[in-house]
């Protein structure tokens, strides 16, 4: 009996160790996951990536460190073929890992990979019809065939069910003036800054409109605002 209780206790001495080694590593990359989270939601990417990458150093098979780490690459960045490298290591972790397709085929498109966005956009529609990114990539793709009415309708069931959403009005302006309906665009960029007074890209394209129209003191106060929005962004990202 006492030469069991001895083994027991020598294991538990063992293990003990080992066990408190796993803990701080995964703590770690929970303080660097939160650090990232924090410095995206502050506009401070380069400080988030750098975070990223170190709790993916510590957790290699984390596909929410890989995930997230997929879409600062490209929403801050512009680095498309990191942010599919980083999603396709998602699938093979977890294919089910929701949005996954969306993102993939939304990021295909400015990849410039129309094949392989219609066939994510094809998984995405299965798994999750009022997905957000489905509808971007379909007006997306309806944009780059000059087909612009059709992007209209599908930014118009995409603010039906996310009516507060700013970057989705922007966007619908854009094909209306594409469109040449410069007075609806004009209206969507007003409720895109309505929504978003930081929304620098709604002042400069409202700037456009503008000038199009011969308002010249009106869309150089916009621009002005834009340039200044963007600046202000600028520096906290830095």
């Amino acid at each position: 009996m006492k030469k069991l209780v001895f083994v027991l206790f020598f294991a538990f001495c063992f293990i003990l160790p080992v066990m408190a080694e796993v803990a701080t590593e995964l703590s770690k990359s929970v303080e660097f996951y939160n650090s990232a989270v924090e410095n995206y939601k502050a506009e401070k990417y380069v400080p988030a990536l750098k975070s990223l990458n170190k709790a993916i150093a510590e957790e290699p098979e984390n596909y929410l460190y890989l995930f997230t780490r997929g879409v600062l690459r490209y929403d801050a960045f512009k680095d498309y073929p990191g942010a599919i490298a980083d999603f396709k290591m998602v699938e093979k972790i977890n294919p089910d890992y929701p949005e996954l397709y969306s993102e993939l085929a939304y990021v295909s498109v400015f990849n410039r990979d129309i094949p392989s966005a219609n066939e994510y956009l094809a998984i995405a529609e299965t798994k999750g019809k009022n997905d957000l990114k489905i509808f971007l990539t379909r007006a997306l793709i309806y944009i780059l065939n000059q087909n612009y009415s059709a992007a209209v309708l599908q930014y118009d069931k995409a603010i039906e069910i996310y009516p507060d959403n700013s970057d989705l009005y922007l966007r619908r302006g854009y094909a209306k003036a594409y469109m040449r309906k410069y007075r609806d665009a004009m209206k969507d960029y007003d409720k895109a800054i309505e929504l978003n007074p930081k929304n620098y890209s709604a002042y400069e394209k409202r700037a456009e409109i503008h000038n199009t129209m011969l308002r010249t003191g009106k869309a150089r106060k916009d621009w002005m605002k834009s340039d200044e929005l963007r600046f202000e962004r600028n520096s906290k990202s830095d």
